[in-house]
């Protein structure tokens, strides 16, 4: 037998489902999946011994924030003053952690920051998580201090009942024979609502059951017996406990009224599920039971209906609440029947603003010329898919106006459902349309630029061209002057009578100025820029055919410093090591 449960995330202790899935689900999910939950959560990785999520409802249970307690040992030692409860706390964590302890619903009672005492029920579930399987501890908290204390008045308003009780006990004692009448009609009628009655006889130690108990189960009556031996062995071990601590609980007292759902074995060797109801009806004066009286339901197929219903919601959850688009439901009447988280995040708008298609076309649209032109295109799409038994239409780019006045531009795609609605759904692409924007715009300025760097480069073109041009012009004039103005005064002066060394002045001068005009000394100027001045006149000489010693003597300069050059024109040529003639290469190069 189960209890009902509450909202708090329910999580196996043993081995989980995502760990045969490396990469179904990892710790930035898992705390998405807490951060908004009412249930106390904290998030601690067991490797690290650190906190890593601690969300506000656990902030609110104990009055610590997330940085005042970033380990485990930090957070129990606040909440547990008392140094043997949180040694005692580690160990059980660290049981846990080891699957040597299974922890769920055990109560302690905390000290808050305040110093205010709060009564706990806390479970720890253990998960791994990610593609490199982190081990990590899910602690759950419960405050149940409410309920204690409802318990507590309870026991006080049972106490005060028990004394009225006793007080009626000659009236009842009166009634019982009318009580056994009531009871064979009450029999009857549960044997119409498919109900199976119990009654214990404490006095007598006796349990008596109704046909449809056995029958429900498949037991003729005389199989169960007079006594609660043979329900107590057909129900399933795991559940004993439970409904044996609720009835312990009920028949003392600390419970109004026993009830328990519960697997009890068929005699065919099957499991069914039962709900057992009941409670004391007469006490004694000590207030020990003396009887008891409740019914038996098989509950089988609501369980499987509640199976198949969380089965529905968790895949509901995983496609719809944590989808990252927002999606709408909208039936044939234009109700919005439902939207999720991310739709409420993506717009602002609450559940109540938007209750049909209207009130989001008011909302989202405030331009009536443009909501009319959506408006429209949703006209065409109900007389579109309405007809269809299922279909899917193309999506469609509108802006949006949200709650906060801020717009964004949105694509939505429709589905049309078997069952006369539509699931709409609602992607902000705002950022996507101002991208391309800019790019169209840097597209336009690049192409802008080009074609003004093209009438830059057809300009410098010419530019280039024309002093290409005024550079020849310019070197045939000076080729021209320096031949018809001052070689011929050169070889007048060579023929007047002269010193030999005037005389080796002269033929320098004038093979200087052939220098100046010689396209080898241009080409091998322009080839080697590297070679000196002093260099290009070796080179020049040599391309005459020049020895060294009439080098040295019109250059003015030793023969040692003529070999010099001689041998640099060569390494700077690429020259060493190789046979080829000097002078041959010289000539070859103009």
């Amino acid at each position: 037998m189960i209890k009902r449960t509450t909202d708090q995330v329910q999580l196996t202790n043993s081995k989980p489902e995502s760990a045969d899935r490396p990469g179904f689900m990892d710790l930035d999910q898992l705390c998405a999946i807490f951060s908004e939950s009412i249930v106390p959560t904290l998030i601690r990785d067991t490797q690290s011994r650190l906190n890593v999520f601690y969300n506000d409802a656990m902030e609110k249970l104990t009055g610590y924030c997330h940085s005042e307690v970033r380990d485990i040992e930090t957070w129990i030692t606040k909440i547990y003053p008392d140094r043997k409860i949180q040694i005692e706390a580690l160990r059980k964590i660290s049981r846990s952690a080891q699957r040597q302890l299974i922890v769920k619903g055990e109560e302690s009672i905390i000290t808050r920051k305040d110093n205010c005492q709060r009564n706990v029920e806390f479970s720890i579930y253990n998960v791994t998580l990610g593609q490199h399987q982190t081990a990590c501890q899910i602690l759950q908290g419960m405050d149940v201090t409410s309920h204690r204390n409802i318990q507590r008045e309870f026991l006080r308003v049972n106490s005060e009942l028990a004394a009225l009780n006793q007080q009626l006990e000659s009236r009842v004692k009166r009634r019982t024979t009318e009580l056994k009448k009531s009871q064979m009609r009450l029999e009857m009628a549960l044997e119409g609502a498919k109900e199976g009655l119990w009654v214990i006889d404490f006095t007598e130690g006796n349990m008596n059951f109704s046909r449809h108990s056995a029958k429900m189960l498949g037991y003729e009556l005389d199989d169960l017996g007079t006594t609660s031996n043979k329900w107590d062995q057909i129900t399933h071990p795991q559940d004993w406990p439970k409904v044996e601590q609720a009835l312990k609980d009920h028949f003392e007292g600390k419970t109004e009224y026993y009830e328990q759902q519960y697997r009890a074995r068929t005699k065919s060797g099957k499991w069914k599920w039962v709900l057992g109801h009941g409670r004391v009806t007469r006490r004694d004066d000590k207030g020990n039971p003396i009887e008891a009286i409740g019914t038996h339901v098989d509950i089988t197929e609501l369980k499987q209906t509640e199976l198949r219903l969380r089965k529905s919601e968790q895949k509901f959850k995983l496609l719809v609440e944590d989808a990252p688009f927002g999606l709408l439901i909208l039936d044939q009447k234009r109700q919005i029947e439902y939207f999720n988280p991310k739709f409420k995040e993506l717009f602002g708008y609450t559940a109540e603003e938007l209750p049909d298609l209207d009130s989001w076309l008011d909302r989202a649209y405030p331009d009536p010329k443009y909501r009319e032109t959506v408006a429209r295109t949703w006209e065409n799409i109900f007389q579109r898919n309405f007809s269809l038994v299922n279909g899917e239409v193309e999506p469609f780019h509108f802006t949006v106006r949200c709650r906060n006045g801020d717009e964004k531009n949105i694509k939505f795609d429709h589905v049309y459902l078997k069952n006369n609605k539509y699931l709409v759904c609602y992607e902000d692409v705002t950022a996507r349309t101002l991208a391309e924007e800019a790019l169209k715009v840097r597209e336009s300025e690049l192409e802008l630029k080009n074609e003004e760097l093209k009438e830059m480069n057809n300009a410098l073109r010419v530019l280039l061209q024309r002093i290409e041009k005024d550079k020849s012009v310019l070197e045939e004039k000076v080729l021209l002057n320096i031949k018809d103005l001052v070689t011929p005064y050169l070889d007048s002066l060579e023929n007047t009578r002269l010193s030999s060394r005037q005389q080796s002045y002269i033929e320098i001068l004038k093979s200087n100025l052939n220098e100046i005009v010689s396209p080898f000394s241009r080409k091998l100027s322009a080839s080697h820029l590297y070679l000196t001045p002093k260099e290009i006149q070796v080179a020049n000489l040599i391309k005459e055919n020049k020895g060294t010693k009439e080098i040295a003597e019109l250059l003015n300069i030793s023969i040692s410093a003529v070999q010099f050059h001689r041998h640099n024109i060569r390494r700077k040529l690429g020259l060493v090591d190789k046979k080829i003639n000097l002078m041959s290469y010289l000539r070859s190069i103009v």
